[in-house]
């Protein structure tokens, strides 16, 4: 009698274990298809920063966007792959020139072309 209880006793445990296995596996496989579908509802905004007035590009900027700061390359030219479609506030910065600051309505992947004035 005791050895049935305890194979009874082992196999409950075992389905027990088993089950809470496959809920972990189902849990991560719905956690990987929601951050699948989140990086495929990104945009990406690409552009260059230029001096408004000799037309020519400037490196170095700071581009400031939802907290995140990016910079343009040694070309004046920048690109940011992962902000999400809506409305963004766009902020500009470079030592010798005016902050510049924009709102942008980004839908689709953008190319922008900001300006600067310098002080």
């Amino acid at each position: 009698m005791k050895t049935i209880f305890v194979l009874i006793t082992a196999a409950l445990l075992s389905v027990s274990v088993y089950a809470k296995d496959n809920k972990n596996e189902k849990d991560v496989k719905g956690t990987a298809a929601i951050e699948t579908v989140q990086k495929v509802n990104v945009v990406g905004i690409t552009g260059s920063i230029i001096d408004n007035k000799s037309k020519e590009l400037l490196a170095g900027a700071a581009i400031f966007i939802n907290g995140n700061k990016y910079y343009s390359d040694l070309d004046g030219n920048f690109a940011i792959s992962d902000i999400k479609p809506g409305k963004h506030k766009v902020r500009v910065e470079l030592i010798s020139y005016q902050p510049s600051e924009m709102e942008i309505d980004v839908r689709k992947d953008q190319k922008l072309s900001i300006g600067l004035v310098q002080e």
